[in-house]
């Protein structure tokens, strides 16, 4: 039967910026028809949570001169499908509904204070929906109850072998009539259904008795078939099913980032199959979505690109939730304050009521069904709470003050190998060169270390329970619990070059006799003569080649708790009463007190690590912070998700450190 999916009827819609009007432009020119040419399914009320809430597809979608969208639907013959069939005949079911979504608004003013019109001019249909209340009214089947005679029913052969055969096929020249021979690629089909020149209607093989076989067909028509369609939507959970949990946490973080740039799930499934790295996928992503864009509006019209309406009530929700969790850090902004007192399941009914599902007398168990059952608005709290967790990760909280990335120096590395870090030296240096003289060129020494970064992650659930509850307890411990986290692994794996004296790849500690960097006996312990030989031992530092002698001025004292005291003592600007007194170090370096730093009596001194190579730390390219990627757990009604770091260190060179063991 033939339907009006979309008329061009305003919808009340509402926005943090202002409320407007919707209406789909309803022209070939503003859809895009990668899913209409690829069948469009037909649901019971916009439910896509299983396959048998399917009735049936949409075998033919045109634009008529009233500007309405209208389809042809073929239906299921399963028994369920079937009675709504009848019913639909009967004229009990007439309203239609069509799920979709919007890349391009052009906002439309009207006069005398009316809320303006948000005109889709670039959309794509989803779905089509049989719904008790449709929101545009003007849209159904096209005929109502007393008019059951004029509503178009077309029949399709049955036989599965004929079922299977069945093609499209782009009417050219001439109509074509029901029962029509047609010639294409050499075989001879038959007509389906009428369809006028540009029409795609549906034939299927003749069968032919043998005694007519390589008989000329009755009409032979062009052989033009239609473009090939958009294959269907790909099945990512029977993928998930069957991948091994490193292999869904790729596909997972892959499919969130195409869906957050609005590309198809096919893409990033395309991407998955390639088995490149995670942030190759993501750079890919960015480029396509990049140069995906519609180009931006010109000329004297009042337009601007808008985002989908859910979209924006779900950055709002998103904001409230934020504010409620930790006030001090996100402040109510836009239309955030419009819910800054609704519960949990209430921000969940404006969601769903957003997509168009009616909450009317909804209790709180059946709104939490329909999210955590991943249906209607299946990805709004899922892809809400991903958001609101990354901005939590990376906002600024006031915790205990670190200082390993001051004594240490950062880089980035492309993947999890090793990567080589280089020290150049020159062995000659710039000398007189007498006029006629050959010039001496120099030879290079290479130190050769490597740094190797690993990954680090934990989880946090946020349950349905919790969800009926309105219980955001799981979210408001990621600031004391995830970033600290974060901030202490860093520190230990920074000091822990320190502490452990780590080995370089001379195959020689950090801190040894070899390396001219430490201080031992009685006279090692924190004083003004130990802090001057520890000076001189930096002053007495050469090249790679071992000969010449080079600049390395210390920056930073560092001291565990316990010499914190003797430290701020020995660097106090004092009035002397004669030269004597004077005290030569005062404010000479910047103290670093670390808890890290196990034994009591062992100081030591750093150099700027931007001045001389010497601790390293490195993130994985493009992941300098942590990130969240949500992972579905239907098994537990739950919400899932991983944060992850990576995060590595190495000793460089040895020449910007000086060890003092301070034994007494």
């Amino acid at each position: 039967m033939d339907v009006v999916f979309a008329t061009e009827t305003p919808v009340a819609r509402f926005g943090w910026e202002e409320n407007y009007n919707e209406v789909l432009s309803c022209e070939e020119s503003a859809v895009r028809m990668e899913r209409v040419n690829a069948g469009l399914p037909v649901l019971d009320t916009h439910d896509n949570r299983s396959v048998l809430k399917q009735m049936g597809r949409a075998s033919k979608v045109w634009f008529n001169d009233k500007r309405e969208a209208c389809a042809r639907l073929r239906f299921s013959q399963r028994d369920e499908a079937a009675k709504v069939f009848q019913d639909i005949v009967d004229g009990i079911i007439t309203g239609i509904s069509v799920g979709y979504r919007v890349f391009k608004f052009m906002r439309e003013p009207q006069a005398g204070g009316k809320i303006p019109i948000y005109r889709a001019v670039d959309w794509m249909p989803i779905e089509i929906s049989l719904a008790p209340v449709p929101a545009d009214i003007n849209s159904g089947v096209r005929a109502a109850a007393a008019e059951q005679n004029k509503v178009k029913i077309i029949n399709f052969k049955s036989k599965r072998k004929m079922e299977e055969q069945r093609k499209d096929y782009e009417v050219v020249d001439d109509p074509v009539k029901k029962g029509d021979e047609i010639t294409i690629d050499g075989e001879v089909y038959i007509a389906e259904e009428d369809g006028e020149v540009g029409d795609i209607i549906e034939v299927t093989p003749k069968e032919e008795p043998e005694g007519d076989r390589g008989a000329k067909p009755r009409r032979i028509r062009s052989a033009t078939p239609p473009a090939p369609a958009t294959p269907p939507a790909v099945d990512v959970e029977a993928i998930r099913t069957q991948a091994t949990k490193q292999e869904r946490d790729r596909l997972d973080a892959i499919l969130t980032s195409t869906r957050a740039a609005k590309l198809p799930d096919a893409y990033g499934i395309e991407l998955y199959k390639s088995k490149k790295p995670v942030e190759e996928c993501r750079q890919t992503i960015i480029e396509k979505a990049v140069t995906g864009q519609a180009p931006a509006p010109n000329g004297s019209h009042d337009m601007r690109v808008g985002v989908e309406a859910v979209e924006k009530k779900r950055t709002a929700i998103q904001g409230a939730i934020l504010h409620r969790v930790y006030p001090s850090v996100f402040k109510l902004e836009n239309g955030a304050t419009d819910y800054r007192g609704m519960t949990l399941v209430e921000m969940g009914k404006e969601l769903l009521s957003e997509r168009g599902v009616n909450v009317r007398g909804m209790d709180k168990m059946a709104v939490a069904n329909l999210i955590f059952g991943r249906t209607h608005g299946s990805n709004d709290f899922p892809i809400l709470f991903e958001a609101a967790i990354d901005k939590m990760l990376r906002a600024d909280y006031t915790f205990v003050e670190e200082f390993w990335n001051q004594i240490a120096r950062q880089t980035s590395v492309n993947d999890f190998r090793a990567k080589n870090l280089y020290q150049v030296e020159s062995t000659n240096g710039m000398q007189e060169t007498p006029e006629g003289s050959e010039i001496k060129y120099t030879s290079l020494v290479e130190g050769k270390q490597s740094i190797r970064v690993k990954s680090y992650a934990e989880g946090i659930k946020f349950t349905r329970q919790a969800f009926i509850n309105d219980d955001l307890d799981a979210l408001s411990i990621i600031p004391s619990r995830f970033v600290k986290d974060w901030d202490e692994i860093r520190g230990n794996l920074v000091w822990s070059l320190i502490t452990d004296n780590v080995t370089m790849g001379d195959s020689k500690a950090l801190f040894s006799a070899d390396h001219k960097n430490v201080l031992t006996g009685a006279g090692s312990a924190l004083s003004a003569a130990s802090l001057a030989a520890a000076m001189l031992l930096f002053k007495k530092q050469t090249g790679l080649d071992g000969k010449r002698r080079i600049r390395v001025v210390p920056k930073f004292l560092i001291v565990p708790p316990e010499l914190e005291v003797d430290a701020r003592k020995l660097l106090t600007v004092i009035t002397p009463a004669n030269t004597q007194d004077v005290n030569v170090f005062a404010n000479a370096f910047t103290i670093i007190v670390e808890p890290r730093l196990t034994n009591a009596t062992a100081w030591y001194l750093s150099a700027d690590p931007n001045a001389i190579d010497s601790l390293y730390y490195a993130y994985l390219q493009g992941n300098e912070s942590l990130r969240v990627n949500n992972e579905d757990d239907f098994n537990t009604d739950s919400m899932k998700y991983a944060v992850r770091g990576d995060f590595g260190t190495a000793a460089v060179d040895f020449r910007g450190l000086v060890k003092a063991n301070g034994a007494a």
